[in-house]
């Protein structure tokens, strides 16, 4: 995990890394435009439904 937790601290703005995925959803991890904000979002039904499960300014 310290190695996923690097990746994401070494987002850059827009930037998206998928961090999880399973055979019906994934989850990814993405830094806001402005890159105050890090999201983390899990996408359904091949990538039709999304939702953001949590949500952190920086």
């Amino acid at each position: 995990m310290i190695q996923l937790d690097a990746t994401i601290n070494q987002l850059q703005p827009s930037q998206e890394i998928e961090i999880s995925r399973t055979e019906t959803a994934y989850c990814t991890a993405e830094r806001s435009g402005d890159g105050k904000t890090l999201r983390f979002i899990r996408y359904t039904e091949n990538g039709k439904t999304w939702r953001v499960f949590k949500q952190s300014r920086l």
